[in-house]
């Protein structure tokens, strides 16, 4: 399935020239739920792992001030928040999930990271890949707030060479609880596209912000939402 972002309204580079340098290419990469296979580029999906090769984990002590949950639960919630009716029983699980476990149960790490994307570089053309790898995985700890631990083994990534992974890992170890469930992405199958975009306005340097935004005023298309940065999943740019 195809998957297109609308074209721009107007060249704003046609408008304000110094922007033309600020360009990037980016790839868009449209994730909609699916099955992929540990051969495919991916969200949220299986990833080509060497058998022999321990998997990724975050030794990072965790503070869990929420209640926990299991990836499974994570999981079955949200197949009951798909379904049009719920059940007595389905109404009953929702509220057990909500009500957690309580976080002395996180037991001492390291714990595995759970996949994010899985990129082969046939499918985001531009990206920067390491020479001689062609394939790009993400992983990420479910139990930190990951704006505050950037640089930490709490992120990481894999450069790989595909051809290299003769026997592939079957099933990837799983942490035992979750402290964050909006970081447990959908299994995605991808839609790459690629775009053109400029710089948010709030990386702009201030008089051209500025002049931006007094134009904004008077033209029909707004600069973020229509012209600069695009939204959803991407890589470059």
């Amino acid at each position: 399935m195809t998957r297109t972002t609308p074209p721009r309204p107007l060249d704003v580079a046609s408008v304000f020239p110094e922007l033309a340098g600020m360009a990037r290419t980016a790839t868009r990469l449209h994730p909609r739920p699916g099955a992929p296979t540990v051969r495919e580029s991916s969200v949220g999906g299986p990833l080509l792992w060497p058998a022999g090769e321990s998997w990724a984990s975050c030794s990072l002590e965790h503070d869990a001030p929420f209640k926990l949950n299991t990836p499974e639960e994570v999981r079955t919630l949200r197949r009951i928040r798909a379904r049009e009716d719920w059940t007595d029983e389905d109404h009953a699980e929702v509220s057990r999930i909500y009500a957690g476990h309580d976080p002395s149960l996180l037991p001492d790490g390291p714990h595995p990271l759970i996949p994010v994307a899985q990129l082969y570089a046939r499918d985001v053309p531009g990206l920067p890949f390491p020479e001689g790898t062609d394939l790009l995985q993400v992983l990420w700890c479910p139990f930190v707030d990951l704006e505050y631990r950037e640089g930490s083994e709490a992120v990481q990534l894999r450069w790989r060479r595909a051809a290299d992974v003769a026997d592939a890992l079957a099933a990837a170890p799983e942490p035992a609880y979750v402290g964050t469930y909006e970081l447990v992405p959908v299994p995605c199958v991808l839609h790459p596209e690629r775009i053109r975009e400029y710089p948010a306005a709030h990386d702009l340097y201030p008089a051209l912000a500025d002049r931006i935004a007094r134009w904004e005023k008077d033209a029909s298309a707004d600069y973020r939402d229509d012209l600069s940065v695009a939204q959803g999943w991407k890589a470059g740019g």
